[in-house]
């Protein structure tokens, strides 16, 4: 068996071009891209298995919940044919199948208080080479019923980097924990890289709580110029709520969909003030366990990322718990990524992607410009706002013609200009030198 699978994690990564995978435990929706499809697959365990069982050195296990036998036993047969195993969870989780742990793996846990000082992460390190993460913990519930991503990669030195927070909150570089020297939540240290490259791709990873993982997620959602998608298990961190409600208001399209509705705290009902097409899942059945969002997705020029891991958008996430966040610089895996969110805001009931521009031509020329420029259309405009980096709206014009040329008195920086017509409605950015 162990060769079999062995044999269809290598496959996975061979039969694609990129040495990052994406992967969704429930439906998607292929119709959304033209350019990539994303991947769904109903038996994330075997893939968790499949990793385990390609390991020949090391496996580093940092996950909170655990409750699948099969892992487990595949835990065990790395053990014995001779792997060194190392586990962290925490104190607060169910953790039902890790009663069958062989005794002489060594098992960590954090002591949490309730549900803050949590050690929360999702993750493996094989061979300090392939990496999994994402919001999925081991448990049945999460793995098959749940909606949750992760994402595995294959590249040393992002993995040495989930190594050193792993030897951190372990205490040692060894096969035993040092309780002496452990070091979980606000103890640690920003001690590791934050960029890496993995082929064509940039990728950010932040630790929490350390790390100041809230501030980078605030700057990748700042970075939005045309669409925001944000699929998160619980809001309630304010910092991100204005950030969501800033690139609303300076016209970026934002969807939205919030398991945790009624927490004390959550952003749901300001987002839906601020005007933000945001959804509750509150009354679906099973828990919408993602915690990522996606930044100008079908937008080549304007750097579509995702953010994704295992960080809530919580006050906890940020300041106590035990946390792993990536932000991925690609627009295939953002691509992926909006197949499953519009997937699922379409079950919620919620509109497709409309407010974009798919035109492969920029609308504004020239650009930059001095406050002077037009619009290449072949139609009236029906509207035009001229918005600011606050969002706030400084001009508002109707009924432009193609051949018209708009003259703005317009200090330098940069603008958004949120065109508006019968049918659609979509952004571009204004560069004013």
């Amino acid at each position: 068996m162990r060769i079999i699978l062995t044999i269809a994690f290598i496959g996975l990564f061979n039969s694609y071009s990129q040495n990052i995978k994406v992967y969704f435990n429930q439906s998607v929706d292929n119709t959304i891209s033209s350019i990539t499809d994303a991947h769904q697959s109903s038996n994330l365990d075997d893939t968790i298995c499949a990793i385990i069982n390609a390991s020949n050195v090391t496996l580093d296990i940092a996950v909170w919940d655990n409750g699948s036998t099969k892992i487990v036993t595949a835990l065990n047969n790395a053990y014995t044919r001779g792997v060194q195993v190392r586990y962290i969870s925490a104190t607060n989780s169910l953790n039902s199948a890790l009663t069958g742990l062989n005794s002489n793996i060594p098992l960590l846990k954090r002591t949490a208080n309730l549900t803050v000082d949590v050690m929360h992460n999702k993750f493996v390190i094989a061979d300090n080479f392939t990496l999994l993460t994402g919001s999925m913990n081991f448990g049945s519930g999460s793995m098959f019923n749940d909606y949750n991503n992760i994402v595995i990669t294959k590249d040393a030195n992002l993995a040495q980097a989930y190594t050193t927070e792993f030897n951190e909150m372990w205490g040692s570089t060894g096969a035993q924990p040092n309780m002496s020297n452990s070091k979980f939540g606000p103890d640690k240290t920003d001690n590791t890289t934050h960029t890496f490259t993995i082929g064509t791709s940039t990728i950010q990873l932040y630790f929490s709580p350390t790390d100041n993982t809230t501030t980078q997620i605030v700057n990748a959602i700042n970075s939005a110029d045309h669409t925001l998608d944000i699929a998160m298990f619980t809001f309630i961190n304010n910092d991100l709520g204005d950030a969501v409600i800033a690139a609303k208001n300076r016209g970026v399209t934002v969807r939205c969909i919030i398991e945790n509705i009624n927490y004390f705290g959550s952003e749901y009902a300001g987002l839906l003030s601020a005007g933000i097409n945001v959804l509750s899942h509150d009354a679906t059945a099973n828990d919408f366990h993602h915690k990522y969002c996606i930044v100008d997705a079908m937008y080549s020029s304007s750097d579509p990322l995702v953010v994704t891991g295992s960080h809530n958008w919580t006050n906890s996430a940020e300041t106590d718990n035990d946390e792993n966040t990536l932000i991925i610089h690609d627009e295939t895996i953002a691509n992926q990524y909006t197949e499953e969110f519009s997937k699922r805001f379409g079950e919620l009931g919620g509109v497709g992607i409309t407010e974009q521009n798919t035109n492969s031509e920029t609308l504004l020329f020239p650009n930059p410009n001095n406050g002077t420029f037009q619009l290449k259309t072949g139609e009236t405009i029906k509207k035009i706002e001229i918005v600011n980096v606050l969002g706030e709206t400084i001009y508002s014009l109707s009924n432009i013609n193609a051949s018209e040329v708009i003259h703005l008195n317009l200090s330098t920086g940069i603008y958004f200009v949120r065109i508006k017509n019968a049918q659609s409605s979509y952004t571009e950015k204004l560069i004013v030198e």
